[in-house]
């Protein structure tokens, strides 16, 4: 008779979520004895995750973190009450890395194996925590194939799965109805916007992206904008940031706003335009060119800047170690900047095929399925 055997697994973000629920399917299909309690949110519940808190609305980054500590120190409370009650054979950690370490240092503490899947990204800015991870972490999974090299130097236990984005775009299927919708014309110029899922960037991101819109549109007067809203929650943030800049916006400029379908919008895009994350993968998996940003305050920009261990915010730079495709990490609304580099994506033949050639060469070493799978073995391999 099997015995059940109970896993203890933390994902705070969207991507986490969805990670997490391939990971679980994948460890039941090789051990339905096994069940998973934790922090998720809809996609890991549906997997079969017992949640102990929903973190729907729990993303937080930077200064905001600090609004929110009551209640993530409640939240603590309660895994670590599990952690003693039900004793699990494992904590699984994914990505959220101020919470998530503070988890490892209680597992550690009474003596639960913690595996980290799916690393922050400690070798772009935070490299000192390292020793924490050493101290923690039993075993770290990684994504990236720098990642391990990273780690290895660091004396820390590493495993290279790949990147589970790509189990989940092999699964997912595409509206091709939908994308040749949103396309219109044959050869009609369609820039997409997308940026992010949480609402602090979207207030932060959104009003650049529609400011650039207005300059491609003049150089171009034919493209049409999508936006992408890839959480339904905040369709209406954007809709209200739309009206507020109703007066800045040329009312010949067409604009749509796409609700979920990510991978739609991205595959009927001529270029795309998008906050720095793990989008990235998904537009180079489509062979899309794309202009990466990050917005930040003056304040986070000169405090963070010092502490940047690679010269890429972008994961598609990042990995091929060179520039394949533009990218800025700026304080101020340089929108300027973006609609030069995306204009030339757009007009410039040239420089179009030489970033799709590199966006090929990359998914080429990266974009196999079978990430989920195999950590999946991972799991299994540490209880």
């Amino acid at each position: 008779m099997e015995t059940t055997k109970k896993i203890f697994i933390s994902a705070g973000e969207t991507s986490g979520d969805m990670h997490g629920s391939n990971l679980i399917r994948e460890t039941h299909k090789k051990d339905t004895s096994i069940r998973f309690y934790g922090l998720g949110r809809d996609k890991m519940v549906e997997a079969g995750m017992q949640c102990i808190h929903d973190m729907s609305s729990r993303s937080v980054m930077w200064l905001q973190s600090l609004k929110k500590i009551p209640e993530l120190r409640n939240i603590f409370k309660d895994c670590t009450r599990f952690f003693d009650e039900e004793r699990p054979k494992l904590v699984i950690l994914i990505d959220y890395v101020g919470f998530n370490l503070n988890l490892a240092k209680a597992a550690k503490k009474r003596n639960i194996p913690v595996m980290y899947y799916i690393s922050p990204q400690l070798w772009a800015h935070g490299p000192w925590r390292i020793k924490k991870i050493k101290k923690f972490v039993d075993r770290m999974v990684v994504i990236y194939p720098f990642e391990e090299t990273f780690y290895t130097n660091g004396g820390v236990s590493v495993k290279y799965v790949g990147h589970p984005l790509f189990d989940e775009l092999n699964t997912r299927g595409i509206d091709q109805v939908l994308v040749k919708k949103m396309k219109a014309g044959e050869g009609e110029t369609v820039v997409s916007l997308l940026p992010g899922s949480r609402k602090q960037e979207i207030r932060r991101l959104l009003p650049i992206l529609l400011e650039t819109a207005n300059i491609i549109h003049e150089k171009i007067p034919s493209a049409k904008f999508l936006i992408s809203c890839s959480n339904t929650r905040n369709s209406e943030l954007i809709q209200d940031i739309m009206k507020s800049y109703a007066s800045a916006i040329n009312q010949r400029l067409s604009i749509e706003i796409v609700k979920e379908k990510i991978s739609e919008v991205i595959k009927a895009s001529s270029l795309c335009i998008a906050s720095s994350g793990t989008v990235v993968l998904e537009i180079a998996n489509y062979h899309v060119p794309m202009v990466i940003f990050y917005r930040t305050s003056p304040f986070c920009y000169f405090i963070a800047k010092p502490h940047m261990k690679t010269p890429y915010i972008c994961l598609v730079n990042a990995i091929a170690g060179k520039t394949v495709v533009p990218e800025k990490y700026m304080y101020r609304d340089d929108y300027k900047w973006l609609a030069s580099h995306a204009t030339e994506l757009l007009l410039n033949q040239e420089k179009r095929e030489a970033c799709i050639a590199g966006l090929k060469e990359i998914t080429s070493l990266i974009g196999s399925p079978g990430a989920s799978e195999k950590a999946a073995d991972e799991v299994l391999g540490m209880i």
